[in-house]
């Protein structure tokens, strides 16, 4: 008995001192990062906490007030719409004002919307549509900055890393947020007689006050205004047209997610509670996968890992297909994460890496990447378009059930293309 109190005791502090060793090393590595770099992360960090409150709860909550996945529908495609429109007038705004405004301004869109929608509610669902395009155009301000910003920022060094920490930061506070969001929702329900409601308008508010911040924060940054020259690439090679089309496929995906899994949750599953904790489980799994694929990953072999990440996608929409019930829900919501740890660090890394190789000047570069948001955006279109047109030609169970299959089977040839783009980075890099 003494010994094996003593055996637990030895491998508890041999496990304590590798969590403390690698936590050590890890904060090394962060702080090799630049100031502004720094800043970014913590700025992207705090938008992180905020955003499953302003989308995944968004959702639940057009569900339990209209009961309408039309509400849902349109509220997610007019935000797709909006953010290549606000990628666009990002680019004439910058010629007046400051990078790190329209950043700020980006987020205060982002968090006034959704207050607007919980206190303000719409019973039309062209308003609905309208709300979902003012805030996708706030997503546009914001991302069309901070992927610019993010470019910049790591040209030539840590770039890889700088997108792993980010990706971090996202699975860590998607496992703890949808948890506490969820349950908490479930407890004003349960001592407030019912009020839901209650409990929807106070996240909106939490997250109102964190994107704030999120702003605020960057504003300390000692970041020069950048000149924008052009905002849309006139002359694409061959390899920045496969881009487009890696971009559209990859988002189709992405574009049905908006909509699908907190339906088909609580529909299949369970109430917000469920939703949260299931959102937590699964991003903890996608944690594992996202710390292996950040050590093991390379530019160079990218195409495994969002090979492994559109198969794993496919066989759990062939689940859900198969098993329309608990059992299928759960799958799919899982397959989501893991496929997105797979897929994402590697896409946006080779993404910047293209840029850098198709257009060295920081001044031109923009219009790479507002037409790299086009195309993200009509991927997401047609994911959501999907969707809506079986709805209309079967049914709404169709559409749930079905409409994730299709997407599945759309994505499988994502490792061959991104294959191709990277040898060619590789084979036109100077020596």
């Amino acid at each position: 008995m003494l010994h094996n109190i003593e055996f637990i005791f030895l491998y508890n502090t041999i496990m304590w001192t590798r969590a403390v060793t690698l936590l050590k090393t890890e904060l090394t590595h962060f702080h090799l990062l630049s100031v502004d770099m720094r800043r970014m992360l913590l700025s992207y960090a705090l938008y992180l906490a905020a955003y499953p409150l302003v989308m995944t709860f968004m959702d639940a909550y057009l569900w339990r007030t209209s009961g309408n996945l039309w509400a849902i529908v349109l509220y997610n495609l007019g935000y797709v719409i909006g953010i290549p429109t606000g990628f666009y007038l990002n680019g004439l705004l910058l010629r007046k004002f400051h990078i790190l405004r329209l950043y700020f301004f980006g987020l205060l869109l982002q968090a006034i919307i959704p207050c607007f929608v919980v206190f303000f509610p719409l019973a039309n669902l062209i308003g609905i549509l309208l709300y979902g395009c003012v805030c996708g155009c706030g997503a546009g301000l914001f991302w069309g900055n901070k992927n610019y910003l993010d470019q910049q920022l790591t040209r030539g060094s840590n770039r890889m890393y700088y997108n792993s920490l980010g990706q971090i930061f996202d699975v860590l506070l998607s496992m703890l947020i949808p948890v506490c969001a969820g349950w908490f929702i479930i407890l004003v329900n349960t001592n407030h007689f019912g009020q839901s409601f209650l409990a929807y308008k106070i996240i909106m508010i939490v997250a109102c006050i964190l994107l704030f911040f999120s702003g605020l924060i960057i504003q300390f940054s000692h970041i020069q205004q950048i000149v924008i020259r052009g905002m849309l690439v006139k002359h694409p090679s061959k390899t920045w047209r496969l881009m487009r089309l890696y971009n559209i496929l990859f988002n189709i995906q992405i574009g049905s997610a908006t909509v699908l899994p907190s339906v088909i949750i609580l529909i299949l599953v369970g109430g917000e509670g469920i939703l949260g904790t299931l959102q937590g489980v699964t991003a903890g799994l996608s944690a594992i996968a996202l710390y292996y694929v950040g050590r093991k990953a390379t530019i160079s072999s990218a195409w495994k890992f969002i090979g492994a990440g559109s198969l794993i996608f496919f066989v759990g929409t062939c689940v859900l297909a198969g098993f329309f019930t608990w059992v299928g829900g759960i799958t799919y919501s899982i397959v989501i994460s893991l496929a997105w740890a797979s897929q994402w660090t590697q896409t946006n890394s080779v993404i910047m890496e293209l840029m850098d190789n198709e257009e060295p000047d920081p001044e031109k570069q923009y219009a790479y990447v507002c037409d790299n948001e086009i195309f993200y955006n009509s991927g997401r279109v047609i994911g959501i378009g999907i969707i809506s047109v079986i709805a209309i030609v079967a049914s709404e169970h169709a559409a749930l059930r079905w409409s994730p299959l299709i997407v599945g089977i759309i994505q499988l040839p994502l490792a061959f293309i991104i294959h191709s783009i990277v040898n060619t980075i590789e084979q036109t890099k100077p020596a």
